[in-house]
């Protein structure tokens, strides 16, 4: 393999995780808005814990982009939380 090849497999595989951990996190978003007595602080518990895997999983596989999507599950989970559900 080319350093070409291994670039796009890289940029590939992180892709992949950003796009999975925004698609949880969309999901456990919508799930939290059906509920709206309780949908803020449980949407706020999920984004907490969803943070925390993800830099967990960063110091244990030494990758950065675990630490990437932690810092854009926190931004966008945080912007959701704020401007969609405590409306």
């Amino acid at each position: 393999m080319d350093n070409k090849e291994i670039d796009e497999k890289k940029q590939s595989y992180n892709m992949w995780v950003v796009g999975v951990n925004l698609a949880v996190l969309a999901v456990y978003t919508v799930i939290s808005k059906a509920n709206t007595e309780l949908g803020p602080l449980l949407d706020a518990f999920l984004i907490a814990i969803h943070v925390a895997v993800c830099i967990l999983w960063a110091a244990i596989a030494s990758k950065r982009i675990w630490w990437l999507t932690a810092l854009v599950v926190l931004l966008i989970g945080f912007s959701t939380c704020v401007g969609i559900l405590w409306r």
